[in-house]
């Protein structure tokens, strides 16, 4: 499995860190647990006083809607009063004056008696006559609202409609299209309009429903404002609701003021307006914010002096694992000189632990005393003993060589293989150490290889598949050149066409690898161990073999050693070693 590079660091961290690190986070998970939970009760709260104000908003929605619906119930009295319906139809097609005057009072009285409180003015707009008005302001609205108003009439077809006036007095404008009832004709005579005065309706609904001392209220028509119609700083105004909006309350902030936003529609039978009641966040929820901030404030306080004390403890229980770790150091070092530590005698478990380490530190020592020269010298002998098995065996071969060719005939070759014979003596038998070069192993081997391709020069061929950057790697003395030897003689006995040996060597990350591969029958991959256990008998030169794997396994450790492989034709032995110069 593969561990991500992370934890990889956590788990490289000293101990004391670590300890530290799980308080931590222990504590932070808590800590975020509990200001969760606080937020949770918080949002309860916001939920509650929605649910406390949703029914004062409903109220004053529906206050509202009535509202308008008695200025739409006005507008609509208006249009279809036959009187009045009478006198507009004499306005747009009467040009004598003391008719036209006559028709204008008759309108008038039917406006009139259609008032109330809530309404500024009222205008009726004949098609082809000029303005009749009557109220508390009958100054003339401006053209683009009267433009407005007319194509809003003709949209609605004898249904209200609602628009802003335009103007700074808060009022909004009803206007219906008149139509003539008679003889099934449904002929434009004009609009009427109603100027509501919204302003008034608010503020009177809001004083009797709203408790709350401070509060704002926005009406929006879609996306246009109609309450407050003029805009103060002192006033607060909120976005319009998205289209798909959700939330019914939520907190929202302006002019660096938190207020406690709440939204309910205004309907009636012509409008679908949204209610926005704005709160200040702080006169309502002062008292949890203040529990908000000193619970903050306490948990901070308490995760520092939780991590606080926690480090002096994890200090002391670090400061023993250090002395004991330290003292491990020394000792894989090969130091086992007693090391100084505090004389605190402490008897916990850790006091105990160090205790001990230094008992068997000192067992050990007395122990390495005693028998690591006799085991040191036991194991220079062995190794010498083995080695030496090799030498008389390259003598007896290269005298029956010499022997061979001295019977057969007196040829030049003869000098060769004497000379080759000395090198490889002067070789084997040399005081050097136990690991030479690579390249000073190749020699040796050229030495042997020259008196075999004497011996058989048309059966034997070798290749050397060495690179330059492997000939500075220590390999063990003479441990080449049995391999090859064992080569040949399979390889010769068992190959009528002859017998083609490869030697290679490569780096392989960190460690050298050698080896030797000729062409031939296969073998058993398990030769050493039957070799070892005598359940086969070798072949001239199966002690060779065995010798190469005990000094390989002598000058480095049991885990390495030879190795076989079978190949197609073809068999391979080899073995790895740490690649070192020194």
């Amino acid at each position: 499995m593969k561990i991500s590079s992370p934890f990889l660091s956590f788990r490289n961290l000293p101990l004391k860190y670590k300890l530290i690190f799980i308080t931590l986070l222990v504590s932070l998970v808590i800590s975020w647990e509990s200001i969760t939970g606080l937020q949770h009760v918080i949002n309860n709260s916001n939920k509650l006083i929605y649910e406390q104000t949703a029914n004062s908003m409903g109220y004053l929605s529906k206050e509202i809607a009535n509202a308008l619906d008695t200025a739409e119930s006005i507008s609509l009295s208006i249009s279809v009063n036959q009187t009045l319906q009478k006198n507009i139809y004499i306005l747009n097609n009467s040009s004598y004056l003391n008719i036209r005057s006559a028709a204008q009072k008759e309108i008038l009285k039917v406006i009139y008696t259609n008032f109330n409180a809530d309404v500024i003015a009222t205008s009726v707009l004949p098609e082809a006559s000029d303005r009749i008005v009557w109220g508390q302001n009958s100054s003339p609205e401006s053209p683009e609202i009267i433009a407005a108003a007319k194509k809003l009439a003709r949209e609605k077809n004898g249904s209200p409609g609602w628009l802003s006036s335009g103007r700074k007095d808060g009022s909004i404008l009803c206007v219906r299209q008149i139509n003539r009832i008679k003889a099934l004709s449904l002929e434009p005579l004009g609009i009427v309009m109603i100027r509501v005065n919204l302003n008034r309706i608010v503020r009177e609904t809001a004083r009797r429903v709203m408790g709350t001392p401070s509060y704002t209220i926005n009406i929006h028509d879609g996306n246009v404002l109609l309450y407050p119609s003029e805009l103060v700083e002192s006033i607060a105004v909120f976005p319009p609701p998205l289209e798909n909006e959700t939330n019914t309350y939520s907190i929202q902030k302006f002019a660096d003021n938190r207020y406690f936003v709440t939204r309910i529609p205004i309907v009636t039978s012509s409008v679908n307006w949204s209610l926005t009641l704005g709160v200040p966040y702080d006169d309502l929820f002062y008292s949890v914010k203040e529990a908000k901030t000193t619970y903050i404030i306490r948990i901070i306080t308490a995760l520092i002096l939780t991590v606080f004390l926690s480090g002096l403890l994890f200090r002391e229980i670090s400061v023993q694992f250090n002395y004991l770790l330290e003292k491990m150091r020394r000792v894989r070092s090969g130091n086992l000189e007693p090391y100084p530590f505090p004389k605190k005698n402490q008897q916990d478990e850790l006091g105990q632990l160090n205790q001990y380490f230094d008992q068997m530190t000192a067992d050990f020592k007395k122990v390495i005393d005693d028998n690591y020269v006799k085991e040191l010298l036991l194991t220079q002998t062995q190794l010498k003993s083995l080695e030496q098995q090799i030498n008389p065996h390259f003598l007896y071969n290269s005298l029956d060589t010499i022997h061979w060719f001295a019977n057969r005939s007196g040829e030049k070759n003869i000098s060769v293989i004497v000379q080759a014979l000395g090198n490889l003596l002067r070789s084997s038998l040399s005081d050097k150490q136990d690991l030479i070069p690579l390249e000073e192993e190749i020699k040796v081997l050229e030495n042997y290889l020259l008196i075999q391709k004497i011996r058989f020069p048309d059966t034997l061929s070798v290749s050397l598949e060495i690179p330059e950057e492997t000939l500075a790697f220590l390999i063990p003395k003479m441990s080449i050149q049995p391999l090859v030897e064992n080569a040949v003689i399979y390889g010769l006995d068992e190959n009528i066409d002859g017998c083609h040996i490869i030697i290679r060597a490569e780096l392989r990350q960190d460690f050298l690898h050698v080896e030797v591969e000729n062409n031939g029958s296969e073998i058993n991959e398990d030769i050493l161990e039957l070799l070892k256990e005598q359940k086969v008998a070798a072949k001239r030169n199966g002690v060779g073999l065995t010798n190469i794997d005990s000094r390989i396994k002598l000058l480095f450790d049991a885990s390495y050693g030879l190795q076989f492989k079978n190949g197609k034709n073809s068999v391979t032995v080899f073995f790895d070693i740490p690649a070192r110069t020194e």
